[in-house]
């Protein structure tokens, strides 16, 4: 079966929210805990309307699994093929919406 029509359900959330997003909400989760609760990083930039989404499979193969989530957040930006270059993100957890299954074992 093919999933190639399927698609995210990320949205972008109300500038309110965005405003109020703060580091320290981030909590103490990491990628192993991202992949065991099948959550994609959603990356907000708080100065466009730049909105992108590192899925389970993507944080399994760009970071250690004790990475913490506070750690990758905080070194983010709008930068690359359209970005506006702003260090001002936010970052939330998403359910992932795509079959995938993490396999702990490897």
């Amino acid at each position: 079966m093919s999933h190639l029509h399927l698609k995210s359900t990320l949205k972008r959330p109300p500038a309110k929210l965005l405003q109020r997003f703060e580091l320290k909400q981030i909590g103490v989760d990491t990628v192993e805990d991202y992949l065991k609760k099948g959550f994609s990083l959603a990356i907000c930039c708080r100065s466009c309307d730049r909105l992108i989404e590192w899925t389970p499979p993507d944080l399994a193969a760009r970071f250690k699994l004790q990475t913490p989530i506070m750690q990758i957040a905080s070194r983010l930006s709008c930068r690359g093929e359209g970005g506006c270059k702003s260090d001002d993100v936010a970052v939330f957890p998403h359910l992932y919406d795509l079959p995938w299954r993490w396999d702990a074992d490897g």
